[in-house]
């Protein structure tokens, strides 16, 4: 198993892909890959929305969006509305749907799993600590645990990371019985991602 702990820092800050505004790459898979070939499998990102409009296309990507902040969007996905508005609702689409974007009140922040559809499942759960038992992690390919607001602790033996806001933990290949410990403050927010291959 291998396990890489990444934080804001590590982020890289580019402009959307239809050039309306400006995202945070947190993490792309494969590392070589680029945005701009979509030759990646899978790909993590948030982005400050300040102003609606229409979404950039991802032909053959799903896409999951959580709001992260902000009084959320109203969204018309192939001409459907939908609402986001409570903290950490999510939605999600497919790249090549045709989606626009109007802002409820102010600024937002959202954060974006990409993933493409032919190779890859993904899936995601909150993740509550404090639960006083340890807990694992699903079978796939990747797990990430991604620390949305607050701190956390995760542990396991030989190891403890802690992590704060929008830091997060990527496991290769973890073994099926792994298991960790996590403890966090209270307002802490967290959530699991499982990518695997089909």
């Amino acid at each position: 198993m291998r396990v890489c702990r990444k934080t804001p820092r590590e982020f890289r800050e580019m402009p959307w892909k239809n050039g309306l505004g400006v995202t945070r790459e947190m993490y792309i898979f494969p590392q070589a890959a680029l945005l701009e070939r979509n030759d990646f499998l899978w790909r993590l990102s948030s982005a400050v929305v300040s102003a609606g409009g229409p979404f950039s296309a991802f032909p053959g990507y799903d896409r999951i969006l959580f709001l992260l902040s902000g009084e959320g969007m109203d969204l018309q996905v192939n001409g459907e509305e939908l609402i986001l508005a409570d903290p950490l609702s999510s939605i999600s689409f497919r790249g090549e749907d045709t989606v626009v974007c109007a802002l409820r009140g102010g600024t937002v922040t959202d954060f974006n799993i990409f993933f493409r559809r032919d190779c890859l499942s993904c899936s995601c759960r909150r993740i509550t600590p404090h639960t006083g038992k340890d807990l694992s992690l699903p079978a796939g390919d990747w797990n990430i645990i991604l620390c949305l607001r607050g701190k956390t602790v995760l542990e396991w033996p030989d190891r403890e990371e802690e992590m704060d806001g929008l830091e997060f933990l990527l496991f290769e290949e973890s073994p099926p019985d792994f298991q960790f410990f996590c403890r966090s403050e209270d307002n802490a927010e967290l959530i699991g991602i499982t990518l695997k291959r089909k």
